[in-house]
Protein backbone atom coordinates (compact mmCIF):
# COMPACT_ATOMS: atom_id res chain seq x y z
CA UNK A 1 0.00 0.00 0.00
CA UNK A 2 1.38 3.34 -0.90
CA UNK A 3 2.13 6.42 1.42
CA UNK A 4 -0.94 9.32 1.07
CA UNK A 5 0.21 13.06 1.51
CA UNK A 6 -2.03 14.52 4.03
CA UNK A 7 -2.91 18.14 3.83
CA UNK A 8 -4.92 19.60 7.30
CA UNK A 9 -7.38 22.10 7.07
CA UNK A 10 -9.87 23.17 9.22
CA UNK A 11 -11.94 20.43 10.18
CA UNK A 12 -11.10 18.55 7.36
CA UNK A 13 -7.97 16.70 5.98
CA UNK A 14 -7.44 16.22 1.83
CA UNK A 15 -5.38 12.92 1.30
CA UNK A 16 -3.63 12.29 -2.19
CA UNK A 17 -3.69 8.49 -2.76
CA UNK A 18 -2.59 5.50 -1.19
CA UNK A 19 -4.15 3.81 2.11
CA UNK A 20 -1.77 3.87 4.80
CA UNK A 21 -2.00 6.14 8.07
CA UNK A 22 -0.15 9.61 7.23
CA UNK A 23 2.72 10.59 9.28
CA UNK A 24 1.70 13.97 10.35
CA UNK A 25 2.66 16.05 13.54
CA UNK A 26 0.56 15.80 16.38
CA UNK A 27 -1.73 18.67 17.54
CA UNK A 28 0.92 19.15 20.37
CA UNK A 29 4.04 18.31 18.27
CA UNK A 30 5.19 15.71 20.69
CA UNK A 31 7.94 13.12 20.88
CA UNK A 32 7.95 10.31 23.22
CA UNK A 33 10.63 10.49 25.41
CA UNK A 34 11.81 7.93 28.31
CA UNK A 35 8.17 7.04 29.42
CA UNK A 36 7.37 10.81 28.86
CA UNK A 37 6.11 13.16 26.80
CA UNK A 38 8.84 16.34 25.01
CA UNK A 39 7.61 18.63 22.40
CA UNK A 40 9.79 18.64 19.10
CA UNK A 41 11.95 21.20 18.26
CA UNK A 42 9.66 24.45 16.12
CA UNK A 43 11.89 26.13 13.87
CA UNK A 44 10.29 29.26 13.27
CA UNK A 45 12.89 31.57 11.09
CA UNK A 46 16.14 31.01 8.93
CA UNK A 47 18.00 34.31 8.61
CA UNK A 48 21.54 35.11 6.97
CA UNK A 49 23.83 37.40 7.96
CA UNK A 50 26.41 37.47 5.81
CA UNK A 51 27.93 33.92 4.97
CA UNK A 52 26.10 32.69 7.91
CA UNK A 53 22.57 31.08 8.75
CA UNK A 54 21.13 31.74 11.83
CA UNK A 55 18.01 28.75 12.98
CA UNK A 56 15.79 30.27 16.02
CA UNK A 57 13.05 28.20 16.89
CA UNK A 58 11.31 26.93 20.37
CA UNK A 59 11.75 24.01 22.16
CA UNK A 60 11.02 22.88 25.96
CA UNK A 61 12.90 25.32 28.22
CA UNK A 62 16.06 24.67 29.42
CA UNK A 63 16.55 21.61 26.75
CA UNK A 64 19.60 20.81 24.21
CA UNK A 65 18.51 21.17 20.70
CA UNK A 66 20.63 19.69 17.94
CA UNK A 67 20.36 19.55 14.05
CA UNK A 68 21.49 16.48 12.73
CA UNK A 69 23.03 15.75 9.38
CA UNK A 70 25.13 13.12 7.43
CA UNK A 71 28.91 12.72 7.57
CA UNK A 72 28.38 13.20 11.74
CA UNK A 73 27.61 17.00 10.99
CA UNK A 74 25.82 18.26 13.97
CA UNK A 75 24.75 22.22 15.06
CA UNK A 76 23.76 22.47 18.64
CA UNK A 77 22.64 24.75 21.20
CA UNK A 78 20.52 25.45 24.45
CA UNK A 79 16.87 27.19 24.88
CA UNK A 80 16.77 30.22 27.16
CA UNK A 81 13.75 30.16 30.17
CA UNK A 82 11.56 30.93 27.23
CA UNK A 83 12.63 28.00 25.50
CA UNK A 84 13.81 30.14 22.74
CA UNK A 85 16.77 29.47 20.98
CA UNK A 86 19.22 30.51 18.20
CA UNK A 87 21.72 28.30 16.62
CA UNK A 88 24.32 29.41 14.33
CA UNK A 89 25.02 27.24 11.44
CA UNK A 90 27.93 29.37 9.36
CA UNK A 91 28.71 29.18 6.11
CA UNK A 92 27.54 25.96 4.19
CA UNK A 93 29.98 24.33 1.98
CA UNK A 94 26.93 22.48 0.22
CA UNK A 95 23.43 21.93 0.76
CA UNK A 96 22.22 19.78 3.49
CA UNK A 97 19.43 18.11 4.85
CA UNK A 98 19.24 18.35 8.75
CA UNK A 99 16.77 16.58 11.37
CA UNK A 100 16.11 18.82 14.50
CA UNK A 101 16.18 16.96 17.92
CA UNK A 102 15.55 18.11 21.25
CA UNK A 103 17.74 16.51 24.69
CA UNK A 104 16.50 16.98 27.81
CA UNK A 105 19.02 15.11 30.09
CA UNK A 106 20.22 11.92 27.60
CA UNK A 107 17.39 11.38 25.57
CA UNK A 108 17.28 12.99 22.42
CA UNK A 109 13.67 13.11 20.79
CA UNK A 110 13.12 13.74 17.29
CA UNK A 111 10.82 15.98 15.50
CA UNK A 112 8.25 15.08 12.29
CA UNK A 113 10.43 17.68 10.28
CA UNK A 114 13.75 18.10 8.20
CA UNK A 115 15.55 21.34 7.48
CA UNK A 116 16.87 21.75 4.50
CA UNK A 117 19.53 24.62 3.81
CA UNK A 118 21.55 25.60 0.74
CA UNK A 119 24.10 28.01 -0.18
CA UNK A 120 23.97 31.64 -1.02
CA UNK A 121 23.89 30.87 -4.65
CA UNK A 122 20.51 29.45 -4.95
CA UNK A 123 19.37 30.20 -0.75
CA UNK A 124 16.47 27.85 0.11
CA UNK A 125 15.09 27.29 3.94
CA UNK A 126 12.49 25.07 4.11
CA UNK A 127 11.00 21.97 6.12
CA UNK A 128 10.01 18.84 4.73
CA UNK A 129 7.84 16.23 6.41
CA UNK A 130 7.08 12.74 5.46
CA UNK A 131 3.46 12.31 4.06
CA UNK A 132 2.89 16.01 4.56
CA UNK A 133 3.14 19.64 2.95
CA UNK A 134 6.73 21.13 2.50
CA UNK A 135 7.08 24.60 4.22
CA UNK A 136 9.02 27.30 3.12
CA UNK A 137 11.13 29.55 5.34
CA UNK A 138 12.75 31.73 3.09
CA UNK A 139 12.12 34.07 0.01
CA UNK A 140 9.88 32.05 -2.91
CA UNK A 141 8.62 32.96 -6.69
CA UNK A 142 4.42 32.57 -5.73
CA UNK A 143 4.45 28.98 -5.82
CA UNK A 144 6.70 28.01 -2.62
CA UNK A 145 6.88 23.99 -3.01
CA UNK A 146 5.35 20.88 -4.72
CA UNK A 147 5.07 17.63 -3.07
CA UNK A 148 4.44 14.69 -5.01
CA UNK A 149 3.71 10.98 -3.98
CA UNK A 150 2.72 9.56 -7.84
CA UNK A 151 -0.60 10.09 -7.03
CA UNK A 152 -1.22 13.86 -6.87
CA UNK A 153 0.60 16.95 -6.31
CA UNK A 154 -0.07 19.22 -2.76
CA UNK A 155 1.56 22.75 -3.87
CA UNK A 156 2.07 25.73 -1.32
CA UNK A 157 2.82 29.45 -1.98
CA UNK A 158 2.41 33.03 -0.36
CA UNK A 159 0.57 36.08 -1.92
CA UNK A 160 -1.42 38.63 -0.30
CA UNK A 161 -3.94 37.53 2.54
CA UNK A 162 -7.06 37.36 1.45
CA UNK A 163 -6.35 37.44 -2.17
CA UNK A 164 -7.93 34.82 -4.79
CA UNK A 165 -5.93 33.02 -6.85
CA UNK A 166 -6.37 29.96 -9.52
CA UNK A 167 -3.82 27.09 -9.24
CA UNK A 168 -3.82 23.91 -11.41
CA UNK A 169 -1.44 21.13 -12.75
CA UNK A 170 -0.94 18.76 -15.52
CA UNK A 171 -4.39 16.71 -15.77
CA UNK A 172 -5.76 17.86 -12.64
CA UNK A 173 -8.64 20.19 -12.44
CA UNK A 174 -7.89 24.33 -11.13
CA UNK A 175 -8.52 24.74 -7.72
CA UNK A 176 -9.28 28.28 -6.38
CA UNK A 177 -7.18 29.57 -2.59
CA UNK A 178 -7.69 31.72 -0.67
CA UNK A 179 -4.35 32.98 1.14
CA UNK A 180 -4.83 32.94 4.93
CA UNK A 181 -3.67 36.21 7.29
CA UNK A 182 -0.02 34.94 7.29
CA UNK A 183 -0.14 35.16 3.15
CA UNK A 184 -0.29 31.20 3.16
CA UNK A 185 -1.92 29.05 0.93
CA UNK A 186 -2.18 25.03 0.33
CA UNK A 187 -4.22 23.40 -2.65
CA UNK A 188 -4.33 19.81 -3.36
CA UNK A 189 -4.22 18.59 -6.94
CA UNK A 190 -5.38 14.82 -7.58
CA UNK A 191 -4.65 12.74 -10.99
CA UNK A 192 -1.19 13.66 -11.45
CA UNK A 193 1.08 11.15 -12.40
CA UNK A 194 4.72 10.34 -10.83
CA UNK A 195 6.76 12.56 -13.03
CA UNK A 196 7.37 16.34 -14.67
CA UNK A 197 4.48 18.55 -14.54
CA UNK A 198 3.28 21.97 -15.32
CA UNK A 199 2.01 23.73 -12.12
CA UNK A 200 0.28 26.87 -13.03
CA UNK A 201 0.10 30.01 -10.38
CA UNK A 202 -2.19 32.77 -10.72
CA UNK A 203 -1.03 32.58 -14.33
CA UNK A 204 2.38 31.96 -13.63
CA UNK A 205 3.83 28.54 -15.07
CA UNK A 206 6.46 26.57 -13.43
CA UNK A 207 7.76 23.39 -14.26
CA UNK A 208 8.03 20.75 -11.78
CA UNK A 209 10.73 18.29 -12.50
CA UNK A 210 9.29 14.83 -10.90
CA UNK A 211 11.33 12.36 -8.69
CA UNK A 212 14.81 11.92 -8.84
CA UNK A 213 16.80 9.13 -10.66
CA UNK A 214 17.73 6.18 -8.19
CA UNK A 215 20.79 7.60 -7.33
CA UNK A 216 19.30 11.01 -6.40
CA UNK A 217 16.97 9.51 -3.74
CA UNK A 218 17.77 10.93 -0.11
CA UNK A 219 19.54 13.76 -0.82
CA UNK A 220 18.69 17.40 -2.62
CA UNK A 221 20.21 18.15 -5.15
CA UNK A 222 19.79 20.68 -8.35
CA UNK A 223 17.00 20.28 -10.58
CA UNK A 224 16.15 22.26 -13.36
CA UNK A 225 15.11 25.86 -11.67
CA UNK A 226 14.47 24.56 -8.05
CA UNK A 227 15.85 22.45 -5.99
CA UNK A 228 14.43 18.60 -5.54
CA UNK A 229 14.35 16.21 -2.47
CA UNK A 230 13.10 12.45 -3.19
CA UNK A 231 13.28 10.48 -0.45
CA UNK A 232 11.91 6.47 0.50
CA UNK A 233 9.08 6.24 2.46
CA UNK A 234 8.27 2.26 2.40
CA UNK A 235 9.50 -0.69 0.26
CA UNK A 236 6.92 0.77 -2.21
CA UNK A 237 6.20 4.37 -2.07
CA UNK A 238 8.48 7.60 -2.39
CA UNK A 239 7.79 11.18 -1.56
CA UNK A 240 9.34 14.55 -4.08
CA UNK A 241 9.57 18.11 -2.68
CA UNK A 242 10.36 20.52 -5.32
CA UNK A 243 11.03 23.90 -4.69
CA UNK A 244 11.02 26.52 -7.44
CA UNK A 245 14.02 28.92 -7.11
CA UNK A 246 12.85 32.67 -6.15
Amino acid sequence: MKRRIVVAGIGAALVLGGCNAPVERSKGEEARQDGGWTAAPRIRAVERQGANLIVRGNAPPGSRVVLRGDQDRAFAAGTDDAGRFELRVGALPSAMVLTPEVQVGQFPAAGPEQLILTGEDAPLAALVTNGGASRRLSAGPALDSVDGDGQGLVVTGRARPGARLSVSADGAAAVEVVPDSSGRWTAALSHVGDGPATVVVGGAAFSYPGPASSDGVGRIERSPGGWRLTRLLSSTARQTSWFPDA
